[in-house]
């Protein structure tokens, strides 16, 4: 016993193992609190909803009572998880969080490879855990952590020296691979990314590089043949939706036309033009000013990173691939949600910390210990401080006492002695009444997880059958226009949940039009009668049962 506890003693007296003890702890203090108090969004709902559905064989994916246009696997790893743990935000917050600390060792031993330091590793762990908006997103029920995670994986295994079986490698990169193209279809851009520095990793060994790259292709190109073959042509149409190849595809094949009609034939007040202001207010808006703590070192670190190239050259590689993904996911978000790319940043900050801990080790090393530890602390709290003030964590943050997700759950309580067994259609703009009406143990109509993203009329000025190709698309694709949405409410569901304010034609015709929104309430009202409604939280849900 006393030879193991002197073996233990200088790993903890270790200043590398304390910083990096201190960074998970700073990360586990602030997740613990962003789980009950991060607001939910539309985006984390339909990941809760859909992927119990899904797991449980009530709703196919790709089909079409739900042609959802996201890859599979999170919803059936969050699935899962649900259907083990139970239904709700805390189940999947829960995973997240312990994914996220998966990903803490991972940054640790990427950084400690890329700077040869387990001290500037160890900064790099602590500058990511200071950013109260990573962690925020990072405690949600959604993708972050598990991509995160895949992708510093994916980062370990291609740049791997030490000898490993080539069959092995191969096959590690190749379901790593195909598992993040599975998860998030912009992560295909990592690829070509990740081979290149597989070949720069390799050194002499070009050939070996060459010939398990061609593995891992192998691999990964089976398993999303496999993966088609369960789900259908529809995921085929996913997983082929990227620009460039879509081009393509739409010139010289059938495939994904119905997607080109929706987008050619029908509008949305979603779809935005490309404009240079917008991109520098994004830029600054919800990048720079969300994650000061994280970005201001890493800009003159991946300076630094770039000018000694030669000496660090996967410390200058994490650089580039940060700046390529920010490129990619600020540009690429142009057409659709500028916004996010405050959450989409996510998925590559991790990269930004390497730089950030190499500017930090350069700079300290100039500096007196007391000087370099006191300007460090302050520099963290001041930019804590400021995005905290000025932001509320890019509104996840309602505000910093109240537990949003207890008002969604009374109000799901509230509605359980309203709701009838049976599918639920839900007509609202706000993710509250959605996410009752599932915690109330209820059928939601599956389009209308998310109805007014889905929500697009055929362009003015169509003749009748370019119209009727129109509408057969947007069918297909899981869209509704104004003629589907009274169909729908034609052929009665078990019940309408409806947001009460603004009233639904005020809702509806920012997408359908004034006059198409009226003829939507005015068939609701003829064909349902309201029962009751239930209020909480400033939200107030009527319940609507077919006459």
């Amino acid at each position: 016993m006393a030879e193991r506890s002197a073996r233990i003693r200088p790993s903890v007296a270790d200043p590398a193992d304390l910083l990096f003890i201190t960074a998970v702890a700073i990360w586990l203090i602030q997740a613990v609190y962003m789980i009950g108090h991060v607001d939910s969004w539309l985006d984390e709902g339909l990941y809760l909803i859909k992927s119990s559905e899904y797991f449980s064989g009530r709703v196919r994916p790709y089909s079409l009572e739900d042609a959802t246009g996201y890859p599979p696997i999170y919803f059936y790893v969050l699935g899962a998880a649900q259907w083990l743990f139970g239904h709700g935000h805390l189940t999947g917050r829960l995973l997240s969080v312990l994914l996220s600390l998966c990903t803490l060792v991972l940054l640790r031993k990427s950084a400690d490879r890329c700077l040869g330091s387990r001290l500037a590793a160890a900064f790099a762990v602590l500058i990511y855990a200071a950013n109260p908006m990573v962690i925020a997103y990072m405690s949600t029920a959604t993708p972050y952590a598990i991509i995160t995670l895949l992708t510093l994986a994916s980062f370990l295994v291609v740049t791997e020296t030490k000898p490993l079986h080539p069959l092995l490698q191969s096959a590690s990169l190749g379901v790593l691979a195909a598992a993040l193209v599975l998860i998030r279809l912009n992560l295909a851009a990592t690829l070509p990314m990740f081979a290149a520095l597989h070949l720069l990793a390799s050194g002499h060994g070009q050939k070996r590089a060459l010939a398990t790259l061609g593995g891992a292709a192998l691999v990964a190109g089976a398993c999303l043949g496999v993966s088609i073959m369960i789900f259908g042509h529809g995921l085929f149409e996913t997983l082929t939706f990227l620009p460039g190849l879509t081009q393509i595809l739409w010139r010289f094949t059938d495939v994904g036309t119905e997607m080109h009609d929706v987008l050619t034939l029908t509008r949305s007040p979603n779809d935005l033009q490309f404009s240079w202001p917008v991109v520098r207010e994004v830029a600054n808006r919800y990048f720079l000013q969300l994650y000061p703590a994280l970005l201001l070192p890493a800009i003159p670190g991946g300076v630094l990173s770039l000018m000694h190239f030669r000496r660090i050259p996967l410390a200058g590689f994490c650089t580039l691939y940060f700046v390529v993904m920010t490129l990619v996911h600020l540009l690429g978000s142009q057409s659709y949600c500028p916004p996010c790319l405050m959450a989409y940043a996510n998925y590559f900050l991790p990269f930004a910390a390497i730089p950030a801990a190499l500017c930090l080790v350069t700079v300290g090393a100039r500096i007196p210990v007391f000087a370099g530890r006191t300007g460090l602390i302050l520099f963290l709290l001041a930019a804590d401080y400021y995005v905290a003030s000025k932001s509320r964590l890019g509104m996840l943050i309602p505000d910093w006492w109240t537990n949003s997700l207890v008002n969604v759950q009374a109000l799901a309580q509230s509605l359980k002695p309203l709701l009838p067994d049976g599918r639920i259609l839900v007509l609202s703009d706000k993710y509250q009444p959605v996410q009752a009406v599932w915690l109330a143990g209820r059928f939601i109509e599956p389009y209308s997880v998310s109805l007014f993203p889905n929500l697009r009329e055929p362009l003015v000025g169509l003749d009748a059958e370019t119209k009727a190709k129109a509408r057969h698309a947007l069918q297909m694709r899981g869209f509704r226009d104004a003629t589907a949405l009274i169909d729908d409410l034609n052929r009665p569901t078990a019940a309408v949940a409806l947001q009460e304010t603004p009233p639904l034609s005020d809702m509806l015709a920012l997408y359908l039009g004034k006059p198409n929104a009226e003829q939507v309430e005015n068939t609701l009202r003829e064909r349902y009668s309201k029962i009751g409604h239930a209020s909480e939280g400033g939200v107030t849900i009527s319940v609507w049962m077919p006459k």
